[in-house]
């Protein structure tokens, strides 16, 4: 049986956590909620995410400060940022820490769609990566075989 990707979804608006609670449910994710940056960044030091969906504007520590501390403890897990605002430098900043995705709030209809197209992202990214290290490990042996061979 394949593991229910867990999803992470952060704002401190009740109703728009409720209705993409019950929207990522029943598309099958495995849901926490925090109201905030400091409550959100407890559970990830408790708990590995698949996916974080983060509001940018929350009181104490926006999405962006918060996309900060996670990446600062080498914690690379994928967000995606939405907002009732859109800041082109901040959407620039959030891009550039690693944000895959910028959803205004006047979209959330379609937060289903983003967070798939991200898990396929991410599987193309780990794919990736598996395909270069199995070529280096590929390209070490061949060296490692010149050398034994030089007598080296």
């Amino acid at each position: 049986m394949i593991a229910k990707q867990t999803v992470l979804l952060i704002d401190d608006e009740p109703e728009i956590l409720a209705v993409l609670q019950h929207m990522l449910k029943r598309a099958g994710f495995e849901i926490a909620v925090a109201e905030n940056g400091f409550a959100a960044l407890e559970k990830i030091n408790q708990q590995k995410f698949d996916i974080v969906i983060c509001d940018y504007l929350m009181p104490k520590m926006n999405g962006i400060e918060l996309l900060k501390k996670v990446r600062a403890q080498k914690d690379f897990t994928p967000f995606i940022f939405f907002s009732g605002n859109s800041d082109s430098t901040h959407d620039v900043e959030m891009m550039g820490l690693g944000a895959f995705e910028l959803l205004p709030k006047t979209q959330i209809n379609n937060m289903i769609k983003v967070v798939q197209k991200t898990i396929k992202q991410i599987e193309t990214l780990k794919n990736i990566d598996a395909a270069l290290d199995e070529s280096l490990d590929e390209e070490k042996d061949d060296f490692l075989k010149i050398l034994h061979s030089t007598g080296s």
